[in-house]
């Protein structure tokens, strides 16, 4: 599980999630019923099939440490800050 939300968390960052709650909130009505429409309009569509096999290809790719496939980056690669601090 800390997994699939540390998967999450790095797919949609603080700042887009933080806006579309609000928007939720202040415009869509109660977020419980906005989110069981989104969950039925997946179902119905067949989307959610395809969004549970996106989920389990990319979790095949990635781990608590992040991605394990050469061709993605974890962001410690290109981590300026971090390469500074390592600098004697």
């Amino acid at each position: 599980m800390h997994q699939v939300l540390k998967l999450i968390w790095d797919a949609i960052s603080r700042k887009f999630g933080g806006r579309q709650e609000l928007y939720e909130i202040n415009y869509a009505g109660s977020q419980d019923k906005v989110r069981l429409q989104c969950l039925q309009h997946a179902q119905n569509s067949g989307s959610m099939k395809q969004m549970m096999e996106m989920v389990d290809r990319d979790l095949s790719d990635y781990d608590i440490n992040g991605w394990t496939v050469p061709h993605l980056t974890n962001p410690d690669d290109i981590n300026v800050l971090s390469q500074i601090l390592k600098q004697p």
